[in-house]
């Protein structure tokens, strides 16, 4: 059975890793005394970033060698998912403690995180990617 190649899936795992990066430079404000605010911090923590950085790249090699055995495809989807739904949660529980808007960054990965879930529910039967 010839499988096409989960071009989406690829673009995810970039943007996972460019994410990663991107936190690893990037010292967030913690304040100790806001308990929910100092733990959802933890999620920009260098061990998080390298999460995001290791399941990116693994992902990332996974889609450019078009591996498709033992639901692969669905595994990444679901891993990426569940990051992209803690970062969001995350920077938004941040933006609720900080200021009175919404910032474009929580927007950005609100958009990254529904991308995803259309994803995996219009190219997904089964477990099995249908392209």
């Amino acid at each position: 059975m010839q499988y096409k190649r989960n071009n989406s899936l690829m673009l995810t795992s970039i943007e996972t890793v460019i994410m990663g990066l991107g936190l690893v430079f990037h010292h967030p404000y913690d304040d100790q005394t806001r308990p929910v605010f100092h733990a959802l911090n933890l999620l920009k923590g260098w061990p998080m970033c390298a999460s995001l950085i290791v399941v990116g790249g693994g992902v990332l090699i996974l889609t450019i060698c078009n591996y498709h055995k033992h639901f692969a495809d669905f595994v990444a989807t679901v891993l990426m998912a569940a990051l992209w739904m803690a970062y969001l949660v995350a920077f938004f529980v941040q933006d609720a403690f900080q200021r009175s808007s919404i910032s474009i960054a929580t927007i950005l990965i609100g958009f990254v995180f529904v991308r995803i879930l259309l994803d995996a529910f219009f190219h997904f039967e089964r477990g099995v990617w249908c392209g």
